[in-house]
């Protein structure tokens, strides 16, 4: 019963082994390099953001600390927080560390949805 064991975790040893190295021997994937001549000029990280999700400027929220509990302001077009929407009954100092802290910088979410998981996720 201790040979086969010992050959069972020699062979799980080799195993490791000739994968790793197989592993490191794959060729990295290269992304496609677009033609020079057709190259746009660069766009913003905001742009970018906005052209896969059109809905971002039109509905993204803030959460911020306001008073010691949870406010949700609606963001500009800017990307700013411009109206206060609600100031919720949820109490920064008796969230998690790292929830509150998260609050206190300030969250963004872009959808009521994911507002409303987010404050559901707050609020239990």
């Amino acid at each position: 019963m201790r040979k086969l064991c010992t050959c069972l975790f020699y062979g799980l040893c080799v195993f490791t082994i000739v994968f790793s190295l197989f592993w490191m021997a794959l060729p990295k994937l290269s992304l496609p390099v677009p033609d020079p001549g057709s190259e746009a000029p660069p766009s913003s990280a905001a742009d970018l953001a906005a052209q896969a999700m059109p809905e971002l400027a039109a509905q993204s929220y803030r959460l911020c600390d306001k008073g010691g509990r949870v406010a949700v302001y609606r963001c500009g077009t800017n990307g700013q927080p411009d109206v206060l929407v609600t100031v919720t009954g949820i109490y920064t100092n008796l969230l998690p560390e790292n929830d509150a802290v998260r609050i206190k910088r300030g969250v963004t979410v872009y959808s009521e949805r994911e507002l409303d998981l987010l404050l559901e996720d707050l609020g239990d």
